[in-house]
């Protein structure tokens, strides 16, 4: 929800400069900068029923005194790390006081979501490198890499302010999830949307924020909301002002992908990752069309079981290719609970299952057959 935004945010920020705090220089320059930094974010972040110019005014004295702390650090601000944080650390203000005026009543969107992670990001980010530069101007070189902040733009994470996240609010459990598993087929579009989006946000603040993997879950959430139009029964959407055959459509945002994950270097060296992804991607692309019709249905049992192996076979095949990818660029993903849940639910079922009917590793619903899957509108 948004209203759960600024503790969660405001808790992990200080995390983050409670640790940074501990590797600096402990003088009395290092220890006025935490010092007015802290100030400035328990400001930024508190709530007031002061009025807007009593507000400013407050704001602006805080931001002189960081200021003029930072100076103190950094010779008189020639720096241009100095210059990064004031302008990143400088928004921070603004940017919480336009997410107040946002309703938190309603569930934060993806997109939203995406957002404020990159507004948090930024802020680390740059309030890491002005302190590693102001320790060596000190004579005190200190290691960043703890949090995965180093010295390329694009190449870090947060994953000092994802551990404050995962006591916050808890990583999302793809397997708790499914123990909720709708009864009618009309339901089953949001529930498993909503779920591979909550699986893949989990996903993303464990990996690098660099422009490659930016790119590729904006693609992939750009990919997967392609699901909606393809489970409409119809074969032209728009796509803004534009009309388009939806084949064609889904085909572009197909190739949009795998350019996306090529920039990873995810399909080189042989690996089948990719893929496996793209057939897991259509698979689920298919299911969604299938549970849109006879909507008013129950799900039976069968069906059920079949689609709770395809989700969890589509977040397998997500989470392997991630893995794959973060490992090229030096960072390792542990995913071996989700891989313990698949090979004891979905793998050893699902091949005792493919005994005992014949039909191969993949079930197919029981409305449908294999001939009308191909003939199915799908994401390519």
């Amino acid at each position: 929800m948004k209203k759960d935004f600024e503790p969660f945010a405001h808790k992990g920020i200080l995390e983050f400069v409670g640790e940074l705090e501990g590797i600096c220089p402990a003088t009395t320059e290092f220890k006025d900068f935490f010092a007015k930094l802290k100030d400035y974010i328990d400001f930024c972040f508190k709530t007031t029923s002061s009025g807007l110019i009593d507000t400013q005014v407050e704001m602006s004295r805080k931001t002189k005194q960081l200021s003029k702390a930072m100076s103190a650090l950094t010779k008189d601000g020639t720096s241009v790390y100095y210059w990064n944080m004031v302008s990143s650390v400088g928004s921070m203000g603004k940017f919480i006081a336009d997410e107040r005026t946002k309703s938190s009543s309603k569930e934060m969107p993806l997109e939203q979501q995406n957002q404020l992670y990159r507004h948090i990001v930024g802020w680390i980010v740059h309030i890491g490198r002005f302190a590693k530069e102001a320790s060596e101007m000190k004579g005190k070189t200190i290691d960043l890499s703890p949090f995965r902040i180093n010295s390329n733009e694009s190449d870090y994470n947060i994953s000092v302010f994802q551990r404050s996240a995962n006591k916050t609010q808890g990583s999302f459990s793809l397997p708790l999830y499914l123990e909720n598993f709708p009864k009618m087929r009309k339901d089953f579009e949001p529930f498993a949307y909503k779920g591979m989006l909550d699986f893949v946000t989990d996903l993303e603040v464990k990996c690098l924020a660099s422009a490659e993997f930016k790119g590729f879950f904006a693609k992939l959430n750009d990919y997967m909301a392609g699901y909606k139009l393809a489970s409409s029964g119809s074969d032209i959407v728009r796509i803004g002002s534009d009309v388009v055959p939806l084949p064609i459509e889904m085909e572009t945002r197909t190739m949009k992908l795998y350019v996306a994950m090529s920039a990873l270097n995810g399909t080189k060296g042989g690996t089948l990752d990719p893929w496996r992804l793209m057939d897991a991607l259509s698979s689920m692309g298919h299911f969604f069309v299938v549970m849109k019709k006879n909507g008013s249905k129950e799900i039976t049992f069968e069906e059920r079981r079949e689609l709770t192996w395809t989700m969890v076979r589509w977040a397998r095949a997500v989470s392997l290719f991630v893995k794959t990818a973060s490992e090229k660029k030096g960072v390792s993903i542990d995913i071996s609970s989700f891989e313990n849940y698949y090979n004891s639910n979905v793998l050893i079922p699902s091949k005792v299952a493919s005994d005992k009917t014949g039909r191969g590793h993949r079930n197919v619903p029981k409305d449908t057959s294999a001939n009308n899957r191909s003939n199915s509108t799908k994401p390519k």
